[in-house]
């Protein structure tokens, strides 16, 4: 517990819309106020959370000109007033969302908090005194300035991750991409142009080298500053991560609001090693399949443990595709394991849901395996011999 509430940082200056309302209205909002999100409201009663973001992917699936906010928006949960500020960390990872509203029940929201709030409150307290390098992670994807956008897009999809530094030979920072900027500037236009409303601009090729459209004088910090002035500095630049550069420039990691949203989710329950977080249409999957899903991926993590290490986040974005097999929809799982002994990346692809989770779980299976025996970790040595088929 971190012995602070709830209701000591959130601010009860939020934005509120109807969810009959057109998206329309909702893209004015966050155009003329910038909320982190809208709340979503039926009559009295709240319903969930509208984002940029959630609205900028939006774009791939429907018609901004005639969607309503109900076609759009994602279910949240409410946290009370009197909770305490590690138990807000942990829902805001588990749902993907940087803000939460606050209230006693879904008919009487009071406010909202937001990650940075809790990160500014806590960072005043001990955790503050942290260095970045205990929190960051260190295993950095990068790309060089002559890799194309389509390459970017590539690894940002099959990493499950919405950044990466961009370096020349010598491993020294030269720019920044990040999804949000290469979905506004190269998918959302051809969305558009679908709906006729680009004609006669240029849209930018995929094949266009990172170097024309990566973001320069790229915010840094360095892996001995504090936990606080690295929170002070993403606040400061309204930004959620920071490039981790040594003295000579080189990019030794990165440091997002949700590592260190992280380690505040923890002080909640000390039972608590993993937390899963699902995304894409997940929030379409039935009851039952969810249920299932979050039990095979509780006991797989339950089987592995010792290999997994003690703590990490389990990241899981599921698509489904119009495509259907004897009634049974063809899915995607992109499954990404960050855990203290390392990160693992895998994608299942199937008729159905399950199934395509299970060919991802099986994946990530191997790699750990593969990993122990490559330690020479006798006691998997076997098991792996026979995922291999050797045996």
């Amino acid at each position: 517990m971190v012995g602070i509430q709830v209701q000591e940082v959130m601010t009860d200056n939020f934005q509120k819309i109807d969810i009959n309302a057109p998206l329309s209205e909702a893209i004015g909002i966050f155009e003329k106020e910038d909320p982190d999100l809208i709340l979503v409201f039926d009559g009295n009663l709240y319903k969930g959370v509208l984002t940029q973001d959630l609205i900028i992917r939006s774009h791939l699936k429907w018609d901004p000109t005639k969607a309503k906010v109900r076609d759009v928006y994602k279910p949240a949960p409410v946290i009370k007033p009197d909770e305490d500020l590690s138990k807000a960390a942990k829902l805001m990872i588990e749902v993907d969302l940087r803000s939460l509203p606050v209230g006693e029940s879904k008919a009487e929201i009071i406010g909202v908090v937001n990650d940075m709030a809790v990160l500014e409150r806590v960072a005043q307290e001990k955790f503050g005194k942290g260095k970045v390098e205990e929190y960051m992670t260190k295993d950095v994807i990068t790309l060089k300035p002559s890799d194309t956008v389509a390459k970017a897009l590539a690894v940002m999809r099959d990493h499950a991750i919405s950044r990466i530094p961009i370096v020349n030979d010598e491993g020294k920072l030269e720019g920044l991409v990040t999804l949000h900027d290469l979905i506004i500037r190269f998918i959302k236009p051809r969305f558009r142009a679908q709906a006729g409303e680009v004609a006669g601009e240029k849209i930018p090729p995929f094949s266009m080298p990172l170097r024309d459209v990566m973001i320069r004088g790229v915010i840094t910090i360095l892996p001995d500053a504090t936990v606080r002035e690295a929170v002070a500095t993403m606040k400061d630049n309204d930004i959620d991560g920071l490039v981790v550069v040594n003295e000579d420039n080189k990019v030794v990691g990165i440091l997002t609001v949700k590592d260190l949203l992280l380690p505040i989710s923890k002080m909640t329950e000390k039972e608590a090693r993993f937390y899963l977080q699902l995304g894409g249409d997940a929030s379409i999957l039935s009851d039952f399949t969810r249920e299932r899903i979050i039990q095979d991926i509780k006991r797989f993590v339950d089987g592995y443990e010792d290999l997994l290490g003690q703590e990490g986040i389990i990241y899981l974005y599921i698509r489904r595709f119009p495509e259907k097999l004897r009634g049974v929809h063809l899915y995607q799982a992109r499954m990404r394991v960050v855990t203290d002994r390392g990160t693992f990346v895998a994608t299942g692809e199937t008729w159905g849901a399950i199934q395509a989770v299970h060919d991802a779980l099986r994946a990530i299976e191997r790699q750990l395996l593969q990993k122990a025996e490559l330690e020479k970790d006798v006691r998997y040595a076997k098991r792996f011999i026979e995922k291999l088929g050797l045996a």
